[in-house]
């Protein structure tokens, strides 16, 4: 078997049975009898075996049968059902027709001569449907509930044949290949989920809850594997599709609805059919993006005449030529029923996407939806709307009698067999062995069950003051406690021949596992280490390997001695309050000195007592987890935090007594075909007389949440300030401007920039040119001073580039835009980096 195959599994898994020898393969194409057009999405079933595909965009399908199917059935929405006997077939190559079910008043063939033009009855038409959108979104129905089926499955499209024979005793897994689910593939799926809930929606004021009466899905050894990051990642990659949006997120990308109320300036329209059926009169409309590169649909339309101008059936696929990476295929189907108001409902959805390389597919994701007891109320119950926005209403799992009376689509065989195939395979010696080489690679930590040993990228790095540093570190994991979690590490330098080290515990205060939300916990650390002026205390300081390399590393340290103890508790809507004790003492290190400005030696500690205080808000948050660690699933809500620090002055031979206030948002901002941008805000003050190690500095990389802050043209503490603002904006436009230039667009690339700036004042009690008793700037070589205070002038830096390089690579031009006449600054540089995304 091709080893990529399985790396590539692995990788995926950690963001979290046999055919009879028998076979006979049926393809074919499937066309309108009236039109000779194909017909897409028809479902074809082997009789009495109940298998089966469906076609593919150009009606095509190909699947295997077993010798005791006796005849082939095929049915398409808006058609006659047509059965096809199989004894009397003299090829295996057929041609179907299907009748239309009610008589074609009229056809309209789509033709492409001439200019197009957006006066037409095509665009007239698509115009009454975006003005009626209000109406008929189920969304912008004022009160109302229905239950909800969800299936969602991921796997391997196409595994080589001879796979199974390169797995031992794992190859039986390889045999259950699904050649239903999607037209002309062999399906290998290796997860599996199922969801049944009750949905209640409100639009004044408008609230959502979402109840999982009944939740299902394969699980993997929770010792390599977090089973609920798989479940987050996949979801997060295939969300619900609503048509009535402007745009549909997809792949974390914005796609353009083709009812979007500017969707004209981006799709073309034409008039195919209109058909009778006993649910009324509609109007087929085909629709292509006016630029192919573009990220849009191309496919059809139904829309209803009964005035209301409705969508009954949608079928969307994504052109081959868009601007998305590894992407083979993209397909969307959404069918609407009216109600006994002539109201459509939206019965089901599904949602396909094949990922691969150029020439082949690898992986697929595919999410089915059905609704159904639509109920329209005066009024939901406050109760129902309090508490998270989607949350499990079942206590047990529910048994196989409850999902087969419940389930509105029944698996497939293949499906089925699924869960059982999982739970063989977490049982094999080989396939725990597969796993421990996976995580190692796609965490960079050694899985030993209780215990992990990593990362491993933080085992050698090397800087000015330790010359060669090597580190060893864990932490525990969840399968020796799920409310307790310790980590830590030891580390070496070479050339200060002093031992480091950090420790650290958390503790579960609500009998609940201490990594999940909502969480309530006591956390105690302990660190010595030396660390560059401004960094606080934490596990990964810095230190990594790639990190030695940086153009603005430090030059000067501090030995740090820290104590803290943290207490954390959550509460509805992620809101979360967090109360921290810190002790820190830190020393000068290397030919960093603290002198006044006469030049005699002061104090060469500075100790703090700290308490610090922090409120921070993320509505409808989601994420991933390891451990403590969270990594949120960026949405469309901002990420608020608010934090109070306050210095004791005396206790524990601290030196200073002062308070800071910081408040910080964050928000990404969806810009339909503009792509993507992430901005945050930091302002905050510092109250009290300090050393200047202890004010605000810039040049320290701030990860934040989600955004990662890193001023690359400022020197190591170049700037401080007690009173401050940050800004930052990162801007993925995912090739708007590209997509547009012959030649070029074919690339695919994408474009990017963003800008950086910081803007700090220096008050006149914390300013050493102003108090010679204060500790004095440190001199660099030449001596002059390394700090500077700002002038009236944020000082801001920004960049422009190409991303997308070979689907692998960005080019990044940063350039320095303010206090640019000093003669040991960087002023601009280029930037070469790996990146790997849709």
């Amino acid at each position: 078997m091709n080893w990529k195959y399985w790396i590539c599994f692995i990788v995926l898994l950690g963001l979290g049975i046999s055919f009879s020898n028998a076979q006979r393969i049926i393809k074919g194409q499937v066309k309108s009898m009236h039109t000779n057009l194909a017909v897409p999405r028809a479902t074809i079933y082997s009789i009495p075996s109940g298998g089966g595909t469906s076609t593919d965009n150009q009606g095509k399908f190909q699947f295997t049968i077993p010798p005791s199917s006796s005849a082939i059935q095929v049915k398409a929405l808006g058609y006659y059902t047509q059965e096809v006997p199989l004894d009397s077939l003299q090829q295996d190559t057929l041609h179907i027709q299907l009748q239309v079910a009610n008589s074609l008043l009229e056809e309209v063939v789509i033709s492409k001569k001439g200019k197009y033009n957006n006066d037409n009855p095509a665009v007239d038409l698509i115009r009454e449907v975006i003005a009626h959108k209000k109406q008929n979104q189920l969304s912008g129905q004022q009160q109302i509930q229905f239950e909800e089926y969800e299936k969602i499955q991921f796997g391997l499209v196409n595994p080589p044949k001879k796979a199974s024979k390169f797995m031992g005793n794992m190859d039986f897994y390889f045999k259950n290949l699904d050649t239903v689910s999607i037209p002309g593939k062999a399906l290998l799926p290796f997860y599996l989920e199922e969801n049944i809930a009750q949905v209640y929606s409100q639009t004044s004021p408008s609230r959502y809850k979402k109840r999982i009466q009944a939740h299902k899905k394969t699980e993997y050894n929770p010792r390599f594997i977090n089973n609920d990051n798989i479940q987050a990642f996949i979801n997060a990659q295939l969300q619900p599709i609503d048509l009535y949006q402007p745009s549909l997120y997809l792949l974390r990308k914005l796609f353009v609805s083709p009812i979007a109320d500017n969707a004209p300036l981006f799709y073309q329209y034409y008039i195919t059919d209109t058909l009778h059926t006993p649910e009324g009169d509609f109007i087929s409309l085909n629709i292509q993006p006016k630029n192919p590169y573009d990220l849009l649909f191309t496919g059809s339309l139904q829309i209803s005449m009964d005035g209301r101008y409705a969508v009954r059936q949608a079928e969307l696929v994504v052109s081959d030529k868009a601007n998305l990476n590894f992407v083979n295929d993209v397909f969307i189907t959404l069918q609407y029923q009216p109600n006994e108001e002539g109201i459509m409902e939206l019965q089901r959805t599904e949602f396909g996407v094949i990922l691969g390389g150029s020439s082949a597919d690898s992986f697929y994701g595919r999410k089915v939806q059905s609704f159904s007891k639509y109920e329209r109320q005066d009024s939901i119950s406050e109760e129902v709307f309090k508490g998270e926005p989607v949350e499990r209403a079942f206590v047990e799992k529910q048994g196989l009698d409850y999902w087969t009376l419940n389930r509105p689509e029944k698996l497939n065989t293949f499906e089925e067999r699924a869960y059982n195939n999982v739970d063989s395979l977490n049982n094999l010696k080989s396939f725990k062995a597969l796993l421990t080489v996976g995580y190692l690679i796609a965490k960079s930590y050694y899985n030993a069950g209780p215990i992990e040993i990593g990362p491993w990228e933080y085992s050698y790095s090397f800087n000015n003051m330790e010359g060669n540093r090597f580190r060893i570190g864990g932490r525990t994991t969840r399968q020796l406690s799920e409310y307790m979690l310790y980590e830590g590490y030891l580390a070496y330098g070479a050339r200060d021949k002093k031992v480091k080290y950090y420790l650290s515990g958390a503790f579960s205060l609500n009998g609940k596992p201490i990594s999940t939300y909502p969480a309530h916990y006591l956390k105690a650390t302990i660190q010595q280490d030396v660390m560059e002026p401004g960094r606080g205390i934490s596990y990964l300081k810095g230190d990594g390997f790639f990190q030695s390399f940086r153009s603005n590393k430090p030059t000067k340290w501090l030995y740090n001695t820290a104590y803290r103890l943290q207490h954390l508790v959550e509460f509805g809507d992620h809101i979360s309050l967090s109360t921290t004790v810190t002790h820190h003492e830190r020393r000068t290190a290397g030919d960093l000195l603290f002198v006044n400005a006469a030049g005699e030696a002061l104090n060469q500690e500075i100790i703090t007592s700290d308490l610090e205080l922090e409120l921070r808000w993320a509505p409808k948050e989601q994420f991933y987890f390891r451990n403590l660690e969270r990594n949120t699933i960026v949405g469309k809500q901002p990420i608020f935090k608010l934090q109070y620090n306050h210095g004791f002055k005396g206790v524990w031979k601290s030196n200073y007594r002062y308070d800071k206030v910081q408040a910080s948002v964050f928000k990404r901002l969806f810009l339909a075909q503009l792509g993507l941008a992430d901005a945050s805000l930091t302002v905050g003050k510092i109250f009290g007389q300090l050393p200047y190690p202890l004010l605000e500095m810039p040049n320290i990389v701030n990860k934040g949440d989600v955004h990662v802050i890193d001023f690359a043209k400022i020197n190591s503490m170049e700037f401080a300030a007690d009173s401050y603002l940050k800004f930052a904006l990162d801007h993925r436009v995912n090739g708007f401007l590209f997509n547009k230039i012959p030649w070029v667009r074919k690339f695919k690339l994408r474009e990017i920039w963003g800008v950086y700036a910081f803007y700090g004042q220096l008050s006149a009690k914390n300013n050493p040119l102003l108090q010679p008793n204060l500790t004095q700037f440190d001199l660099n070589d030449a001596g002059l001073s390394r700090t500077r205070i700002m002038r009236n002038t944020p000082y801001v830096e920004g960049y422009a580039g190409i991303d997308n390089i070979f689907k692998l690579f960005r080019l990044e031009y940063v350039k320095r835009l303010s206090y640019l006449n000093y003669a040991d600054i960087p002023k601009d540089s280029f930037r070469f980096s790996l990146h790997i995304h849709f």
